[in-house]
């Protein structure tokens, strides 16, 4: 393989077998190579393939502008979401955790720590992507000696979900998250009931409100098809209804966004389970 860019000392760009710019790293691969020069094969240590093409420009520029170590680590949290935890994400997180990294480490040089309030929330919604966090951070004080403690795992963590929802940005995740508390809370204090967190119902309802909440900080429309089923169940269940009228009137006063019947149909199967399953309870 030829070098058709020198990114640094470590880092530079060739292309694979189908003609896509890839990024290969390793000890000295870019040192005083120029472009056209043989790619030396024994000093490749990791390649990076990137879906988009504009994905991996990004990527070039900041491996060029930051420490390729902060790609390395980007990597293993990419790796460890998608093989360990076997989570569904996209190339960009390559981009944008390479860039996180870089910020909060200059943050940490310069004294400034951010505090993630919905830590406990990311901690508690999204356990599998807050696991990865945590590995994160250790990677990070491998690579540096700098500890960013628990509050930077929950931010890694949300730029790990960002990457599985579409058109979503970690801002998004804490606007999303803070949508689920407040339907919690509702559909608490309208039943009065207290959720058993570890149960399959509420797992299972958690689950359905984080893809939820994200199609409505996307503003993706939900197409209805269960109208027939609909108007049985609400008839059936009126009282687990009501519930849902609360979530669909907060959220339409709120963000300007109806419920459509497919919507509360699933909100209403996803309570009544839950009701059903204290009432065994009691």
């Amino acid at each position: 393989m030829n070098i058709i860019r020198v990114l640094n000392t470590n880092a530079v760009v060739t292309l694979d077998p189908d003609g896509r710019e890839i990024i290969v790293t390793g000890a000295g691969i870019g040192f005083r190579k120029k472009r056209g020069e043989l790619l030396d094969d024994a000093l490749v240590d990791r390649i990076y393939r990137l879906e988009s093409n504009e994905e991996s420009r990004k990527l070039q520029e900041f491996v060029q502008a930051v420490s390729e170590k902060y790609l390395d680590i980007a990597e293993k949290v990419v790796q460890a979401a998608r093989i360990e935890e076997g989570l569904k994400i996209k190339d960009t997180l390559y981009v944008t955790l390479t860039d996180h990294i870089n910020s909060a480490l200059d943050r940490h040089q310069a004294g400034i720590e951010l505090k993630n309030m919905i830590r406990p929330d990311v901690q508690k919604f999204y356990p599998k992507e807050y696991a990865v966090g945590l590995k994160g951070i250790r990677w990070i004080r491998e690579a540096t000696g700098v500890e960013l403690g628990a509050d930077e795992a929950a931010f890694i963590a949300m730029h790990i979900i960002a990457s599985e929802l579409d058109n979503n940005t970690p801002a998004d995740v804490q606007k999303m998250t803070e949508l689920i508390n407040t339907i919690l809370h509702i559909i608490r204090l309208h039943f009065k009931i207290v959720f058993h967190e570890d149960s399959f119902s509420y797992q299972r309802f958690i689950t359905h409100l984080k893809f939820f909440s994200a199609r409505i900080f996307s503003h993706e429309p939900y197409k209805d098809s269960m109208k027939e089923i609909y108007d049985v169940l609400i008839e059936q269940n009126t009282y687990v209804f009501s519930g849902v009228q609360k979530v669909a009137e907060f959220i339409q006063k709120k963000y300007d966004y109806t419920l459509s019947i497919d919507e509360s149909l699933y909100l209403l199967i996803h309570l009544k389970r839950i009701l059903d399953e204290e009432q065994e309870t009691k």
